[in-house]
């Protein structure tokens, strides 16, 4: 019985244990398909971004960084532990390093951009406008104020920090312990203070505008000081003004680092007792000679850090406040050894941008008069010009060398940065794995500072020394760009997992510094554990040889050691590493631990640093802002892209590279008109250099291809010859993106090739389907979408614009000839002289203008065309106004007074063929018409004129005949009645009243409106007054012109079958001439009595008898058939020479063709007639 409730408990246990077993295996299940999940979906989201040529930080919608910030200052973090004084002096210490750490950042994001931006103009503006610099200063004054601001407290700041360590470093110090160390966290911040300060007097020193702006705007200040109330200014808030300009004077003129200097540490009275503490100034010389050496060993090698360079501006600039403060002394041979050595290795210093320190100048501008004849200055200035020529060479040479050497190092950085990420090796030891990481964190930095120098030095000691770049120098200055967007991009892809893991690798650096220190306590501890064991003789001993030092710098050392481990505890912040870094540097003072203990913690601190700012590392070091003012190089390094089409994909870095300016100019807070023109100019670059020949080599291939298959011998391709460039690449390029807008190579060639091809083929109509073919094999080489021509077989379905024909009437209506029953004006010859072709323009062509740009333009042609007419009529009335033709007109008029009592008195045609050739007699212009036929001309233009005005009526009525063709006709519906009816919305009421109106206005176009009659009437008047009277007699040139308009046609239709120059004067139709005839006569109110004249009849008589008189002559129909007609027709002929019947025939010929056109011209006459009617 006692197992049975056992026998349940265990039945109970296996159920629960294997419900458990069944959970376990839900849950892992569960995370096995989500983690499958989430990493599918960060595969894609890498893959997107890998397959990307180029990544743009500030694009995406959300970022991740790190900032590891501690709640509590660093007076809680220090004090927590212990009150003793050695905290108290290191919280002392960390405050001026944090505080100095937020002016150089403060400096760097605000005060630098702005002040090297400064009055910075777009390009092609050198000169800023009258008063722009003014206006610049003015909107700038609260800058400037926050500038003087900033230089205040950072001098104070420095002389803080000085105090501090000439406090803790004299002889009667009160803790020893930090005689023995050398606080080098403490001596890099006071570097960093001086460098700031040297960095804003030489971007002030370079930068001119901003002296020469607060110049002019206190003399501006001064005109207002005269009269305030002028400008709705008080005078107490002018002086204000003028006080507070007065003290950006002291900080905005030239030689702020001397003058801070001088009145910091060598004229003030505080600093005395610092110049004379041989202790410090001793330490300080140190601290500069251990940095300068560090700097130099590491330059130009793998080893070189992201700030070593700004460091040893720095590092000058610290030799220089020690010089001003060893009065009188020169500098110490080891020092001016090393100094010296920089300016060998590193002649010029890029501290920001393009803002550079030529350490040489830099030594002579600021070192106090008694260092100025050192002799290692003398040897330096005595060699500049030949030490700066051989660093440019030394450059020059190793630019290949270096960049391919970086390059290979990044690949297999590259590799092993992705690798480290990926989950495959997720089964390395985790702290081998963030070991792996934190290195590689800081090789790529490392990495992209070097490549970063490599491209500034280059190019700014071409620059200083005037020397050309040559081609592969660009070449190789482009590929150093591209790899800083590499390593950008590389850690922008992996940006998420550096995140991720951030924590964890700080955590890890922690440790293993922590792990150093626990054994230096323990050490520390065993030492004073053994020291209290000693005998009293011992103890004794030690009263007399300093023991209690020892004891104490003991104490302070295991304080220094709690309150590093105490750092190490929290998160990285900056408070806690600074701390550390101050406690680190007091402890390696005792000599307590190896060599290699010191450097594997010195480097694992390095790493922690940049670890902890890895974003702000990496954003300066890939950082191309500099190349703004290299920006002569943007259109080569464009077309060195081009002629490698493999680096196509490389493109994008490139873009990258120099738009790296567009954010350098919003941080300075440039001028829109700046940043657009920026844009503007890297988008020009693009498409000039890349963009447009790759347009034109494309089509270009596609035409030889095209024409090597139709015209075979005359182009040879043979690609084993010229070789064969893939520009398909180019194609698959993503979109490149710029600051505001995207350029997609593919659709703008497409748009190039579409216009190409639209724009050929409508000037060649006969090359359409070349063009056609060259489309489609567009499309099957490089994948390209283009568009239809929408040009059907040698027409052109849209036609000329009625609003170009319209702004340029009077050329169009000398081009064009006029057909009257047609409707279709047609292109002369002349004007087509260099095409295939001659355009032509018909009524549909003028409906789809109506249907592009509305019926308004009716109206705009009869305007156009009455201000036409007005100019054809000054000439046509100093025409006839011409003595030499008013005079023969005269006699015309009297004939026509003398013949008057005749009841049917037709003109003379002999007298209309005297009067036409007397005029040509006259003379004749360049082009070999006469008088005559340039009045003729004269008239067929304004004939033109009005054909157009019908033709625009007609296409009009043709447009609104299709535009009504669902309205029910002969039924007049109210579309805004019915709408309201209906209950519609206020919308649709709205529409029914704008098509009611719409169906007026057509109504007012087929009904009210007469063109021709306002065209008249707006003439009549003024030309039928008595100051026109000489207008009177042009009735009778009318059958003069009709003789000269004859024969021009016939001239001009029988040039069709001649292949001579003058076959380009050939026409078929001028129907304007009888329009503008038509038009004349009734404007003139000459109608009546040109049909008095009876003259068509008249004319056609004249060449009737002419032709039967000629025709007698050689008639053949009443002659008999048979022998004896041949014997008649044998006598006839006989009697009449070869060459005589032989003219005659011709003369029949040409009267026949006179008597046809006159009875053309008689019968479109009649009709132009009716519409004056």
């Amino acid at each position: 019985m006692a197992t049975s409730p056992s026998g349940s408990a265990g039945g109970g246990g296996l159920v629960a244990e294997e419900q458990h077993e069944r959970l376990r295996r839900f849950v892992d299940e569960w995370r096995g398909e989500a983690s499958a999940v989430l990493e599918s979906a960060a595969h894609s989201a890498c893959a997107g971004l890998a397959s990307r040529e180029a990544v743009d930080v500030h694009r995406d919608p959300v970022q991740l960084l790190t900032h590891i910030s501690d709640e509590a200052n660093v007076l809680n973090l220090v004090t927590i532990l212990d009150q003793s004084i050695f905290n108290k002096i290191v919280t002392v210490l960390a405050f001026d390093c944090i505080e100095m750490d937020r002016f150089r950042e403060l400096a760097r994001t605000k005060f630098y951009p702005r002040l090297l931006l400064f009055g910075l103009r777009p390009s092609g503006e050198d000169v800023p406008a009258e008063g722009e610099l003014q206006k610049s200063f003015a909107r700038s004054l609260s800058f400037f104020n926050d500038l003087v601001e900033f230089i205040a407290g950072l001098r104070s700041l420095i002389s803080n920090l000085v105090k501090q360590l000439g406090s803790i470093y004299r002889s009667d110090a009160p803790r020893p312990f930090f005689l023995s160390c050398h606080l080098q966290t403490v001596f890099s911040s006071l570097v960093d203070g001086l460098t700031v300060m040297a960095t804003v007097d030489e971007i002030i020193s370079q930068n001119l505008l901003i002296g020469h702006a607060m110049s002019l705007f206190t003399r501006m200040l001064h005109s207002v000081r005269g009269e305030p109330s002028r400008f709705d200014m008080v005078p107490g808030d002018v002086e204000d003004l003028d006080r507070a300009v007065n003290d950006m004077d002291n900080v905005l003129t030239a030689g702020l680092f001397q003058r801070c200097l001088q009145e910091d540490f060598h004229g003030n009275l505080e600093m005395v007792n610092l110049k004379n503490n041989k202790i410090f100034l001793d330490e300080f010389a140190t601290l500069i000679r251990n940095s300068l050496s560090q700097s130099i060993s590491r330059l130009d090698t793998m080893r070189e850090r992201p700030h070593d360079r700004e460091q040893i501006a720095g590092l000058l600039a610290s030799f220089i406040c020690h010089s001003w403060m060893t009065v009188d002394s020169a500098p110490e041979k080891k020092m001016s050894k090393l100094v010296m050595d920089i300016l060998k290795s590193a002649p010029v210093i890029h501290v920001y941008c393009n803002t550079q320190l030529t350490c040489l100048e830099f030594l002579k501008a600021q070192l106090p008069p008694w260092s100025l004849a050192a002799p290692f200055l003398r040897e330096a200035r005595k060699d500049a010009g030949a030490v700066n020529r051989a660093y440019l060479l030394s450059l020059d040479e190793a630019l290949s060398r270096s960049v391919q050497n970086i390059r290979s190092t990044l690949v297999n950085w590259l590799v092993s940065f992705d690798s480290t990420v990926s989950p495959t090796v997720q089964r390395l030891a985790i702290h081998a794995l963030l070991r792996m990481r934190l290195k590689q964190l800081a090789q790529g930095v490392f990495l992209a500072s070097n490549l970063q120098h490599i491209i500034r030095a280059t190019i700014d000691c071409h620059v200083s020394l005037d020397e050309p770049l040559s081609k592969d120098q660009v070449r190789n200055l482009r590929h150093a760009a591209e790899l800083l967007q590499v390593v950008r991009a590389v850690y922008h892809r992996r940006n998420s997992e550096t995140v991720q893991a951030m924590s964890n690798i700080l955590d890890l650096a922690q440790t293993q510094i922590q792990k150093h220190l626990l054994s230096l306590k323990a050490q520390l501890e065993a030492e004073i554990t053994a020291g209290s064991k000693s005998s009293g003789l011992h103890l004794f001993a030690l009263s007399f040889t300093r023991g209690k030092d020892v004891d104490t710098k003991i104490q302070d050392a295991l304080v220094a050691v709690d309150l590093a481990v105490e750092m190490l505890q929290g998160c990285s912040s900056l408070q806690r590493r600074t701390v550390l870094h101050i406690c680190l540097d007091t402890l390696f003072g005792l000599k307590k631990l190896p060599e290699e203990t010191v450097a594997d913690i010195l480097e694992v601190c390095l790493l922690m640093d940049m670890a902890a700012n890895i974003h702000k590392l990496v954003e300066s070091s890939t950082d191309c802002g500099f190349l703004y003012w290299s920006r002569e190089m943007m259109s080569t390094c464009f077309a060195l892209v081009y002629t490698q089409t493999r680096e196509a994909r490389s493109l994008q870095h490139v873009v990258s590279a120099f738009k790296d300016g567009i954010k350098l100019l919003k941080l300075g807070h440039a001028e829109e008109a700046v940043v657009e023109s920026y844009e503007k100019e890297l988008e020009d670059g693009i498409v000039n250099e890349v963009v447009m020949p790759l347009c034109r080599d494309i089509e270009t291939d596609l035409r030889l291809h095209v024409h090597s298959a139709h015209l075979k011998g005359t182009v040879n391709v043979n690609p084993t010859k010229t070789g064969v460039r893939d520009l398909s690449w180019f194609l698959q390029v993503r979109p490149l993106r710029l600051e505001t807008k995207y350029i997609h190579i593919k659709t703008r060639v497409e748009m190039y090739l579409n216009s190409a091809f639209y724009n050929h083929a409508a000037v060649a109509l006969h090359n359409w389907k070349t063009y056609g073919e060259m489309r489609q094999l567009a499309e099957q080489k490089y994948g390209l979408e283009l568009d239809d021509m929408h040009l059907p077989c040698q027409t052109l379905e849209q036609g000329v614009d009625v609003l170009d024909i319209m702004r340029n009437i009077h050329n169009f209506v000398a081009s064009y000839t006029y057909n009257l029953n047609t409707q279709v004006f047609i292109e002369r010859l002349t004007s087509a002289a260099y095409r295939k072709h001659i355009n032509t323009i018909n009524v549909k062509h003028v409906a789809n203008s109506i249907r592009t740009h509305g019926t308004g333009i009716i109206s705009t042609t009869v305007n156009f065309t009455y201000q036409f007419l007005a100019q054809k009529f000054v000439a046509f009335s100093q025409f006839l106004y011409d003595d030499h033709i008013k005079s023969r007109l005269v006699k015309e008029y009297r004939f026509s007074k003398e013949t008057k009592g005749n009841e049917r008195r037709e003109y003379p045609v002999v007298r209309a063929q005297k009067l036409n050739y007397e005029i040509k007699k006259l003379g004749s212009n360049e082009s070999g018409h006469s008088y005559m036929d340039q009045f003729r001309m004269l008239i067929a233009e304004i004939g033109n004129a009005l054909g157009f005005v019908r033709m625009v009526r007609l296409g009009g009525l043709s447009y609104s005949s299709l535009a009504s063709g669902h309205v029910q006709e002969g039924k007049k519906t109210s579309f805004e009645l019915a709408s309201k009816n209906l209950g519609m919305a206020s919308e649709a009421v709205r529409a029914g009243k704008l098509l009611d109106a719409a169906l007026e206005s057509q109504n007012m176009l087929v009904d009210e409106t007469g063109y021709f009659n306002i065209l008249v009437n707006v003439f009549s008047q003024g030309l039928q007054s008595d100051d026109n009277i000489h207008l009177k007699e042009f009735v009778f040139i009318v059958p003069a012109l009709v003789i000269n308009a004859v024969e021009s046609m016939v001239r001009a239709k029988s040039k069709f079958s001649k292949r001579t120059r003058s076959s380009a004067d050939a026409l078929f139709t001028d129907d304007g001439f009888v329009m503008g005839l038509a038009y004349l006569l009734k404007v003139l109110g000459q109608d009546k009595q040109f049909d008095s004249l009876y003259w068509f009849d008249s004319v056609r008589k004249h060449y009737t008898s002419e032709k039967a008189r000629l025709e007698e002559n050689l008639d053949m129909d009443n002659i008999a058939n048979g022998l004896m007609g041949l014997q008649i027709w044998s006598q006839k002929l006989a009697s009449v020479s070869e060459e005589d019947a032989h003219n005659i025939q011709m003369a029949v010929k040409r009267l026949s063709a006179y008597l046809m056109e006159l009875e053309l011209i008689e019968f479109n006459f009649s009709g132009a007639r009716i519409f004056f009617l």
